[in-house]
């Protein structure tokens, strides 16, 4: 007679087991992975129908200037399909949750974002983001909420711009510097968080423009700053010198009494902050020793604040002399400490007082 084999009640228990240990191990992960893919796509899609638009609307000369964020969504939705538009004081309509989680993990009314400045996006010499927000729906039913720079320039219909990738694939394009927004990708589903179901798309965040509070005093994203080139600075004074002269009547409206002889990053921060009165002082910036050092040890709060590690460096509005100013040096091992150095120091950082 032949012999039959078969697995017995216990080893299919115990496979069965193992295989329930094996997917209960897997299955999160690799949903988690899907769920990324999913998401990064979304992202990525929503980038591209908004700037492909854009882009046409770039080749016909029309992405700007316009005097309000209302005017130009007027032209927008003639080349971007809107299924709902919704002004600054009912955004909430154009958005599915009530709040935000930020990064803080504080909760951020929606509603609350009426300018770009809610975007932390700052007034200077080339932008404007002070018009009221205007919330739309896409036809996809993405919601956004859009801020316009006043400031955009037409750009060059005739000119080829690149486009960055995402995957190998198309994003965003050369219209960056026009348009400010947020848009979410969770629908009604909690929790509605920043930088993951809610995205900054050309936007330096979300909430309260004020990234950083120092004894009252309301500070920006920290930056890095453009040079102010010397021609800028000395004006009808400029010289071929190697020398520092007195600074034109521009600098001069800025705080800037003397002009560095070469590209001057001190004084991009004064023209970017619009003037050195908005820069922090020495009493400012040492206060954010008690922010980012306990006991003097670093405790790595820099980041949430959009400083870069293990060490970074802050101009100060304290001027030495026509070749140097202070500035701060934080390092994440070994403490702070004052200095001084001269103005064309690339990798220092700037930080604005805002309104």
């Amino acid at each position: 007679m032949k012999k039959l084999y078969a697995f017995t009640l216990a080893e299919l228990l115990i496979t069965l087991a193992i295989i329930g240990v094996v997917a209960a191990v897997v299955l999160p992960s690799l949903m988690t992975n899907i769920n990324d893919k999913v998401n990064a796509e979304k992202i990525r899609s929503t980038k591209y129908k908004f700037t492909k638009a854009t882009d046409h609307m770039k080749s016909l000369g029309l992405i700007g200037p316009y005097n309000s964020t209302d005017d130009f969504v007027d032209e927008l939705q003639k080349y971007f399909k809107i299924a709902k538009r919704c002004d600054a004081n009912h955004l909430r309509a154009c958005w599915p949750t009530d709040t935000v989680k930020l990064d803080n993990g504080k909760e951020w009314n929606i509603a609350d974002t009426k300018t770009g400045k809610n975007l932390k996006m700052e007034k200077n010499d080339f932008s404007d983001y002070t018009s009221d927000n205007v919330g739309i729906i896409t036809a996809d039913g993405t919601p956004m909420i859009l801020s316009y720079n006043k400031k955009c320039q037409a750009l060059d219909p005739m000119k080829t711009y690149e486009w960055s990738t995402s995957n190998g694939k198309p994003e965003t394009n050369a219209t960056a510097g026009c348009v400010a927004a947020v848009f979410e990708i969770n629908g009604h589903s909690r929790p509605n968080t920043f930088r993951k179901d809610v995205v900054a798309f050309n936007a330096n965040g979300l909430g309260n423009a004020c990234t950083i509070e120092i004894d009252g005093k309301c500070f920006g994203t920290p930056f890095k700053p453009t040079p102010m080139k010397y021609s800028e600075c000395a004006g009808e004074n400029a010289t071929s010198s190697w020398h520092t002269t007195e600074a034109g009547s521009y600098a001069k409206s800025l705080g800037i009494e003397e002009c560095y002889f070469t590209a001057d990053y001190w004084a991009g921060v004064v023209k970017q902050c619009g003037g050195i009165q908005n820069l922090p002082t020495m009493k400012d910036i040492e206060k954010l020793e008690s922010i980012f050092y306990d006991n003097y040890k670093y405790n790595g709060k820099g980041t949430e604040f959009g400083f870069p590690e293990p060490e970074f460096y802050v101009w100060s509005a304290d001027v030495l002399d026509a070749t140097t100013t202070r500035y701060m040096i934080f390092r994440t091992e070994y403490g702070l400490n004052w200095n001084s150095q001269a103005r064309n120091f690339s990798q220092f950082l700037g930080l604005c007082l805002t309104e």
